[in-house]
């Protein structure tokens, strides 16, 4: 009797643990990614361009949280900060028959063409930080993220050149659109809510198309046209526009006739920001790092047909040498 009873237990603990098992695989272990289910999803990512930081993090991340999703073959395309290059990997996504794409591209003209073909082939789309109509929008709240790094420049400018601004240099992206340019009258918006309003004839735009060099470029001509300026405060698109006024200054023996802030808090930034005496009082953090953790489970949502929201931003902090090493530690 004893003996039956004992087999019979055991026999009952046996079935309990394959049910808990079976359920626990129902229902996901802890940290698995939504929609993996077993069936795969091919997924295309165009990149903005290559040999930047900012969109090699960007990349990073996406490839790193694909892998970690765990049912997603991953296409990637590097759009080279070009329209019709975006166009032609657009074209390509949809002969290789994608269920979804991740789009980071620069050229707003290019944006309606783009989704049409997606639309028409029922692919959903994310937008990183570019918008794109009818995609779902990921990235910066250009806006806020530009108001704070301008407002920090202020608070440089009231403390070090009593509130003065001789000049004000806004490094600019125009072929990306209105909601980029945001960040850019945030910034300048966010300088004027502390230092006042800088008159109009003090402004100099230009067009950064987006590089290092083309900024250099550009502000070392600008500074020959002020040479009685010595408050000059420069806002820029990213960091790369950022470093290269910092850079045309230096060349022209005036560091200390300007003072910078910019967009993404990138690394080459953020050596920057370290340096003693650098007159880049700062940058809007982006986090790019961390795109992918919620692009992935957005894109797969999208391909289920789940609800997401049409806009998924970004948390900013306007990182500076006060706080660089609490957000970005070192070593």
């Amino acid at each position: 009797m004893y003996h039956r009873t004992f087999k019979l237990f055991f026999f009952i603990a046996l079935v309990s643990l394959f049910l808990l098992n079976a359920c626990s695989s129902t229902n996901g272990a802890p940290g698995s990614t939504q929609g993996n289910s077993g069936k795969r999803y091919k997924i295309g990512f165009a990149n903005l361009t290559e040999g930047v930081s900012f969109t090699t993090q960007v990349r990073e991340s996406i490839e790193r949280a694909a892998k970690q999703a765990g049912n997603i073959d991953l296409v990637e395309a590097n759009n080279n900060l070009d329209g019709a290059t975006a166009l032609a990997n657009a074209d390509n996504f949809i002969t290789q028959q994608v269920d979804g794409v991740i789009e980071f591209q620069t050229d707003a003209k290019f944006g309606n063409v783009i989704m049409d073909k997606f639309r028409s082939h029922n692919i959903p789309v994310i937008a990183i930080d570019i918008p794109m109509p009818g995609a779902t929008f990921f990235g910066a709240d250009n806006y806020h993220a530009g108001f704070i790094a301008g407002q920090g420049l202020g608070n440089w400018i009231k403390q070090n050149w009593n509130g003065q601004v001789d000049a004000l240099i806004m490094l600019e992206l125009p072929q990306s659109g209105e909601i980029p340019a945001a960040r850019m009258q945030g910034q300048r918006e966010g300088l004027e809510s502390v230092v006042g309003k800088i008159d109009e004839s003090k402004v100099k735009h230009l067009d950064s198309k987006n590089t290092l060099e083309e900024s250099r470029k550009l502000v070392a001509d600008v500074l020959t046209t002020l040479p009685n300026a010595h408050h000059i405060a420069v806002v820029n698109i990213n960091d790369d526009t950022a470093l290269g006024a910092i850079a045309a200054a230096q060349a022209a023996g005036r560091s200390n006739d300007i003072a910078v802030v910019a967009q993404n808090a990138t690394d080459n930034a953020r050596i920057e920001i370290r340096k003693p005496g650098s007159r880049f009082i700062g940058s809007t953090a982006y986090f790019p790092e961390k795109y992918g953790d919620k692009i992935i489970p957005a894109i797969l949502k999208l391909i289920q047909h789940q609800a997401v929201p049409p806009a998924i931003y970004v948390d900013h902090v306007f990182i500076t040498k006060d706080n660089v090493d609490k957000y970005y530690p070192q070593g």
